[in-house]
């Protein structure tokens, strides 16, 4: 409980020196090159976080991928009814992980044909809560130092990479970045969205240690 409830506050904390940093910023800060020496995935302009996670060179604004008024989406919602946990089970048990070649974010209408990766599943299921109108976030950080993405609402862990919603027992090992939903996106500190995704993934190694 007392781990949980640092990894709140690490989010809002984080978050008022993440939106100070952005208000000091006066012109496009844009990263040409990330630290492996490959193409920039992240843009900063105006205080919104871009990103280029569908295609070099494509940009979105990180928050365009939750979209909780999709006719997709709010179709399963209206199928599944307006309870938190229904909606986690029905994306643990319906949606099957397919692991990215690179990095490709999926919109949640893409996920509902059945797959997707814990970004993807983390998009779809942020995006349902808000559909319902409770608080939900994406969080982009490291599962035990892994590149990994989940979902937090009202301080609890939703791991959308199982099969079965649980409670999550180890809230230690998830390390927020960055966190985000249609409304809010913040880092928790200068530079962290361009890190967490150079991140380094093992998705056999990460999803054998969550249990998926």
């Amino acid at each position: 409980m007392q781990v949980r409830e640092l990894v709140a506050r690490s989010l809002v904390t984080g978050a008022t020196a993440a939106g100070t940093f952005l208000a000091l910023e006066a012109i496009i800060h844009l990263f040409t090159r990330s630290g492996d020496g490959s193409a920039a995935r992240v843009m900063y302009h105006d205080g919104s976080y871009l990103v280029a996670v569908r295609g070099s060179g494509v940009w979105h604004d990180v928050r365009d991928f939750v979209r909780p008024d999709d006719p997709e989406v709010r179709r399963v919602v209206g199928m599944v009814g307006a309870d938190g946990w229904s909606l986690y089970r029905y994306v643990c048990r319906n949606i099957a992980y397919r692991r990215d070649v690179g990095e490709y974010w999926l919109f949640p209408h893409e996920t509902l044909q059945g797959y997707g990766d814990c970004e993807d599943t983390s998009l779809l299921l942020t995006s349902m809560l808000k559909a319902i109108g409770a608080q939900g976030y994406v969080v982009l950080g490291e599962y035990s130092g892994w590149g990994h993405a989940w979902v937090e609402t009202d301080g609890q862990i939703m791991e959308t990479t199982l099969t079965e919603p649980i409670v999550v027992d180890d809230p230690e090992n998830y390390r927020p970045f960055f966190f985000f939903n249609d409304v809010v996106a913040q880092e928790l500190w200068p530079g962290a969205l361009e890190e967490v995704l150079c991140t380094s993934r093992n998705e056999y190694a990460k999803l054998k240690l969550i249990g998926a």
